[in-house]
């Protein structure tokens, strides 16, 4: 069985290569950071065993997907893809998640550590995903320090790295941030990834779905029109229909089948019963309010708890460690911080990052358990690492990019831009048999 994984994670790796050539190019940096990252994933997989025997007792949602997967993976491998022998509660949620493990384990074999090695690349592919976002919406401006936060981020590697939800909507959000960034940058190919993953990912975690598809309907309320593309008010128009008819389905997804909210999101209710639950394995249980008042402590909440003087046990202190460094990185970005509104108008996959942290920060910190909230909270990571990654010029140094001009200026050079298009256009169809006019001087 061990030596079957390591075979497993062998052909993932010279897989994840293939990928790393294609995505990188000719970019050193790159090609090292992306292969560290890809081993790191494939490290942790064998190391998240470890730590959920020895540290928790064993108690980890992973088994219940593991041992129902390898139930139905015999059925499947026979094409018979009935849901009754394992015993599922419902195909929203966990259920998805054993069957998704069903069809992995129906091809590699029932192999746990495999299996791990699988999710986990998924999960890899994901970051690869969310760092073309970035880069669609930037270019290479910033993306070394977006890249050293996303690809080395101990949550992002380490709660990703088994058969569990986290890992698959890493790979989904993913999917779904990479065509958003495509569709908000005025590039073909963005919606039908949009549509596949949020497919996807309505039966793994619909309200993530939602926040998701909430944040982007905002970026495409904002989006400057493209003087560029011809019909765009109807266009716009249609893409907002889709959109919406995205989120309703998520919504009606998450109101009916996410366990333990019985049609009606009572934040106060999940806080209560992950409380008197076990669902965080012993983590502290943390106070909630759902109080707008009390959103800073629901940010605190998710990025910065434990820190060193509130952690308690080894796990806690782990987690206190990366908690501390994140604080750090925050603290230490303030200027990129105060720029996220003018950046959120003029590149809107901002917007959209803003949207998803700024609610995730409020539903999530309802979790009340601080060991869910630390796993959970993996899926927003990514989005969030981009408000502390914006481009900017050096202190004391001439603006080098829009946001960091002054309002007027601002605004004088997107009316520059729209005419110098419109006089692009002219002189197209002058080219074409209408009459040329003269170019505007840059």
């Amino acid at each position: 069985m061990v030596i079957i994984a390591i075979l497993i994670a062998v052909a993932l790796f010279a897989l994840g290569r293939m990928i790393i050539r294609r995505v990188a190019l000719d970019d050193p940096w790159l090609t090292k950071a992306l292969t560290a990252c890809l081993l790191l994933h494939l490290a942790c997989a064998p190391a998240q065993i470890w730590v959920v025997d020895h540290i928790y007792g064993g108690v980890s949602d992973y088994n219940r997907y593991v041992s129902q997967g390898a139930i139905l993976s015999e059925g499947f491998r026979h094409f018979d893809f009935s849901l009754v022998p394992a015993h599922l509660q419902g195909i929203v949620s966990d259920g998805s998640v054993s069957i998704v493990a069903g069809v992995v384990f129906a091809i590699i074999g029932v192999n746990k550590l495999g299996g791990f090695f699988v999710f986990s690349f998924l999960s890899f592919v994901g970051i690869i995903f969310f760092y073309r976002a970035f880069t669609t919406t930037f270019g290479r401006a910033g993306s070394r320090r977006y890249g050293y936060l996303l690809f080395f981020l101990p949550t992002l590697i380490f709660w990703t790295a088994d058969v569990s939800k986290e890992a698959i909507m890493t790979f989904l959000l993913g999917l779904t941030a990479y065509g958003c960034a495509r569709v908000l940058a005025n590039r073909k190919g963005g919606y039908w990834m949009i549509l596949l993953s949020s497919a996807g990912g309505v039966f793994i975690r619909p309200n993530e779905v939602l926040l998701a598809l909430g944040g982007f309907i905002m970026a495409m309320l904002i989006r400057p029109a493209n003087p560029n593309v011809r019909l765009k008010g109807s266009r716009r128009t249609a893409a907002l229909i889709f959109l919406g008819s995205l989120l309703a389905v998520s919504i009606f997804v998450t109101l009916h089948y996410l366990p333990g909210v019985n049609g009606s999101l009572s934040l106060t209710q999940i806080s209560t019963n992950n409380n008197v639950g076990v669902a965080g394995n012993g983590s502290s249980n943390l106070s909630y309010s759902p109080s707008i008042l009390a959103y800073p402590q629901d940010v605190y909440s998710v990025l910065f708890d434990p820190l060193p003087i509130t952690a308690h046990g080894t796990s806690e202190l782990l987690s206190a460690v990366e908690n501390t460094v994140l604080l750090i990185v925050v603290l230490t970005s303030l200027r990129r911080l105060l720029l996220v509104p003018r950046v959120a108008l003029a590149r809107t996959y901002v917007a959209m990052c803003v949207v998803f942290t700024g609610a995730f920060f409020y539903a999530f910190a309802a979790l009340g358990n601080a060991g869910l909230i630390e796993r959970e909270r993996a899926v927003m990571m990514p989005f969030f690492l981009v408000l502390l990654c914006i481009p900017r010029g050096p202190r004391h140094s001439p603006p080098r990019y829009e946001w960091e001009l002054p309002r007027r200026a601002r605004t004088a050079r997107r009316k520059a831009l729209t005419l110098r298009a419109s006089a692009g256009r002219r002189a197209s169809s002058g080219r074409h048999g209408g009459i040329a006019q003269p170019p505007l001087p840059p």
